[in-house]
C-alpha cells in the first residue's frame, strides 16, 4: 500500500546494543544454535541526536508518565512486509535518550516485544560485521497518522535505491536522527528493504485525490523544454531537483468546502462536476500565493473548481483587492473576460477582519 511520510526516526545501532538485545549475552551460541536475547532489552535514541520535542511531533502527547515524569508513548506499530501490527512502548528511560522498550526476543524474556520488522524471523541479521556493514533501524510516520517500522543493512545506498539529500543521512549519520522530508516522500508498506520513491504509482484512469491536486499545483513544472533537446542522438545529463513543497492548512480546505458545499465562488456548479459521492469536486485557491508571503488562513482562500484554478495560476489575471468587494462581490478578469467572486457572509467576515487588522 503507498502512504506519504510525514517523518521518520532512525537509529544506527552500535554492535554492543546488537549483541545484547539480539544475538547473544554473556555466553556466546555455537553455530547452528537458535539466537537468544541479552541483558538489555531496549534500544536507545539519544536526545542529543532526537529531542523530546523531535518525539512529541512523532508520536503526539505522552499517553503516560514515569518516574520523575519522564513521557511514555504507546503506539501500534505496524511492520513494512508484515501483516501483524502489535503495541509498542516508547519511554524516555534517563535524560540521555529515549529508548523502544521489551525489545529482547521473547524466547529469551517473558517481557520480549521485540518490533516484527526486528525479529530474525522476519530476515533481520543475526550477526552483522560493524567494520563494513551499516545496520538501521527506522520508524516511519505516515500523512495518515500510522507508523512502520523498518530497517537495512548497507554501508552504502544501493544503485537500484532511489534516494536524496534529504534521506542520505540514514547512510551518514553516526547515531540517530529525526527526518521530515519538504519534498514528497511515499513508501509501500509491502516492500521490507528500502519502500521508499518520490513518484506516485498511480493506477490507469484512477482520479487523484485533493491534497495530490493541491501538491501537483505548488510543483514547478520541470519538464524538458524543446528547445532545450538536440536533435541529435545525445547521453541527457542527469540533476537531481529538490521541490519544496509547503505544508497546507487541511482543517482550512475541509471547512471552506462545507460551508459552500463544494460549489464554486466564480461559476458555481457551471465548471465542477459531482463525484461518485453526488458531492460537488471542488479546490481551494489561496488569493496571495502561499510561496509569495501568503497566509493560509480563510480569509486568503476560497472554493473554486478545478478549471478555474488552474486559470488563476496560469492565465492572465487582474489585481485582486479585496479592499473593492461591493456587496459580498469581487469583479475580476482573467484573459480579459470578466468573473466574479462571491462570499458568504461567514467568510467575508474573516476577509474583514483581516483587512481591518
Amino acid at each position: 500500500m503507498e502512504k506519504i511520510v510525514d517523518s521518520i526516526v532512525f537509529r544506527r545501532m552500535t554492535h554492543n546494543d546488537f549483541d545484547k538485545i539480539n544475538q547473544r549475552g554473556s555466553v556466546y551460541q555455537a553455530e547452528g544454535e537458535q539466537a537468544g536475547g541479552g541483558g538489555q532489552g531496549y534500544i536507545d535514541f539519544p536526545t542529543s541526536n532526537v529531542t523530546i520535542d523531535n518525539w512529541n511531533q512523532l508520536l503526539g502527547d505522552p499517553t503516560s508518565f514515569g518516574a520523575q515524569e519522564r513521557p511514555k508513548w504507546t503506539i501500534t506499530m505496524n511492520s513494512l512486509g508484515i501483516e501483524n501490527a502489535q503495541d509498542i512502548l516508547i519511554s524516555k528511560r534517563r535524560n540521555a535518550s529515549v529508548s523502544i522498550t521489551s525489545q529482547k526476543l521473547p524466547e529469551a524474556s517473558t517481557r520480549g516485544n521485540r518490533v516484527f520488522a526486528w525479529h530474525p524471523n522476519n530476515s533481520f541479521p543475526v550477526n552483522y560485521n560493524p567494520d563494513v556493514d551499516n545496520l538501521v533501524v527506522y520508524i516511519i510516520k505516515a500523512s495518515d497518522e500510522t507508523y512502520w517500522a523498518g530497517w537495512f543493512l548497507e554501508n552504502e545506498a544501493p544503485r537500484n535505491w532511489i534516494l536524496n539529500d534529504e534521506l542520505r543521512p540514514l547512510f551518514i549519520e553516526e547515531s540517530a536522527g529525526v527526518i521530515r522530508p519538504t519534498v514528497r516522500t511515499l513508501f509501500d508498506t509491502d516492500i521490507k528493504k528500502w519502500p521508499f520513491y518520490f513518484d506516485a504509482q498511480t493506477i490507469p484512469n484512477q482520479i487523484k485525490t485533493d491534497d495530490d491536486v493541491e501538491v501537483d499545483l505548488l510543483n514547478q513544472d520541470i519538464s524538458p523544454k524543446l528547445s532545450d533537446i538536440d536533435s541529435e542522438p545525445y547521453t541527457p545529463e542527469v540533476k537531481e531537483r529538490i521541490l519544496k513543497i509547503r505544508k497546507r492548512n487541511k482543517k482550512i480546505v475541509r471547512e471552506l468546502k462545507n460551508l459552500y458545499e463544494g460549489k464554486c465562488q466564480i461559476s458555481g456548479e457551471t465548471m465542477t462536476f459531482k463525484k461518485k459521492n453526488g458531492e460537488f469536486y471542488s479546490e481551494v485557491h489561496h488569493l496571495l500565493p502561499l510561496g509569495e508571503s501568503g497566509s493560509d488562513s480563510y480569509a486568503n482562500a476560497i472554493v473554486i473548481s478545478p478549471l478555474i484554478h488552474r486559470m488563476l495560476h496560469y492565465a492572465e489575471v487582474s489585481e485582486i483587492d479585496l479592499n473593492k468587494i461591493v456587496d459580498d462581490k469581487l469583479k475580476i478578469t482573467i484573459n480579459d473576460v470578466q468573473y466574479e467572486i462571491t462570499w458568504l457572509p461567514e467568510h467575508l467576515e474573516t476577509v474583514r477582519k483581516t483587512l481591518e487588522d
